[in-house]
């Protein structure tokens, strides 16, 4: 008689037929290695013509199928990456704002605090906003790049928690993020519009949604591997990092300027503060958030447009005309005089930076001909000019009515003006330089071809050597 086996309906019986072991010592062995699933024993031993038997459950089977689906993950991540991206900024931002409320006796609605909290934080977005009759548009733009930090760590985020590879998935990531950051930027706007504060929804999505786009496809496309740096030619992957380089430079001796003009006016700055009283601290922090935008300004004094201090002002090494400005740190550090003339070598600055990069550019440069070499260098002009031009108009705008409507440098001036600079410095040295290295490989490769030993061939065996 036959046994009868009963099996559970959520079992499927799955037959394996597997190969003889070959291994050393097991040799004409007919054991077979049986995979149960349900936990009974692993090994027994079976004839050689006979298949093994595994036992798979699908109920398990099924259970691991169940696992999250990718709109899903994308929808879950998305969401809270933009959720902790905002709080890491607003947070800060709202402790100082009640810090500020507590030290000036607490007058004024809770309302009124959230609002100030969050006109602060849209305008690092560069968003536009009313305070009383004061029109503010000059973002600070230390709060604008952590914005931007933390929005491309979100996008970065989301597309890592998808295991996004492909640009099909750097535009669902970046896309989501930049939906859920415009809500919110919105809601902001809606919500800010209270007591002595006023933000126009249109104008704050006009000028946010381009910074969000812009930070939101550069981290996720960074953390998939799409970038087209990757994939661009030698010689402008070259040129542009030497543009960039150059400006950031130019921006670190416009720094440096900033801090040497804080030292030389320290006096007429303590005073400043001293008007403010006990509220000097809120004061010094916000001189501080705009310290990168009066870099910025000084890169432009440095290159020679030089930048405005209200309606109708010029602040340049040959020309200073001011008006009465306020009792603000910043505008205290202000020059208001020429530049003397033990230093008006600044105003060459911009050039030789340029040329100290061209022949940088030249020297890293040696595998590339001299058309090449010319169009790296000429790209990196264009750079430089381009990301010049666009961070003196970030770093302009408006800190009042009047007088202070018209805060900063020109930004066609100051890319025109500092475009011409750069494309003489770099492509002129880079073409100098490259004169230099081709005569300096030439000699190189004649002394190597003068002290060359030639050595001969090992012998294949012991009978073709030398006696």
């Amino acid at each position: 008689m036959g046994t009868v086996l009963h099996v559970p309906s959520c079992v499927r019986l799955v037959r394996v037929e597997q190969r003889p072991n070959r291994r050393p010592g097991r040799a004409g062995s007919s054991q077979r290695d049986t995979v149960r699933i349900d936990g009974s024993p692993r090994s027994t031993e079976t004839p050689v013509h006979r298949r093994d038997t595994e036992i798979v459950d699908t109920a398990a089977y099924a259970k691991r199928a169940k696992a999250p689906r990718r709109p899903r993950a994308l929808l879950a991540s998305a969401l809270a990456t933009t959720l902790w991206c905002a709080t890491v900024v607003v947070t800060p931002i709202l402790v100082c704002v009640i810090l500020g409320w507590w030290q000036a006796g607490a007058t004024g609605s809770v309302a009124n605090v959230a609002a100030a909290a969050g006109v602060a934080w849209l305008s690092g977005h560069g968003v536009p906003v009313d305070i009383g009759p004061m029109h503010l548009s000059i973002p600070p733009l230390a709060l604008t790049a952590l914005i931007a930090w933390r929005l491309a760590k979100a996008a970065a985020g989301t597309t890592r928690a998808i295991g996004g590879r492909d640009t099909a998935a750097v535009r669902a990531a970046a896309g989501l993020v930049t939906i859920f950051y415009t809500g919110l930027v919105a809601g902001a706007a809606a919500l800010c519009t209270t007591g002595p504060f006023t933000v126009d929804l249109l104008p704050a999505l006009l000028h946010a949604v381009p910074l969000i786009i812009a930070a939101t496809a550069f981290g996720a496309a960074r953390e998939a591997g799409v970038l087209p740096w990757d994939t661009a030619s030698v010689w402008l992957r070259r040129g542009l990092r030497t543009g960039m380089i150059t400006v950031g430079a130019l921006l670190a001796c416009g720094a440096a300027a900033t801090g040497v003009a804080f030292a030389v006016r320290g006096p007429v700055v303590a005073d400043t503060l001293r008007v403010y009283g006990s509220e000097s601290w809120i004061v010094a922090l916000l001189s501080l958030l705009y310290l990168p935008n009066l870099a910025v300004w000084a890169a432009a004094y440095i290159t020679g447009p030089g930048f405005a201090v209200g309606a109708g002002t010029a602040v340049q090494a040959e020309l200073v005309e001011l008006g009465p400005l306020p009792a603000f740190p910043v505008f205290a550090a202000v020059p208001n005089a020429t530049l003397p003339a033990y230093a008006t070598i600044l105003i060459g600055l911009p050039l030789m930076l340029a040329a100290v990069f061209g022949v940088i550019l030249t020297y890293r440069s040696p595998d590339l001909r001299v058309p090449r070499v010319t169009t790296a260098a000429t790209v990196a002009a264009a750079t430089a000019a381009l990301a010049l031009g666009l961070l003196a108009y970030l770093s302009g705008g408006a800190a009042g009515t009047d007088l202070l409507a018209d805060l900063g440098p020109d930004p066609l001036a100051v890319a025109g003006i500092g475009g011409v600079q750069f494309l003489i410095g770099l492509v002129g040295a880079a073409l100098i330089a490259r004169l230099f290295a081709v005569h300096r490989r030439a000699a190189e490769a004649e002394l190597v071809r003068r002290d060359t030993v030639v050595i001969p061939e090992p012998a294949p065996s012991r009978d073709d050597g030398l006696p």
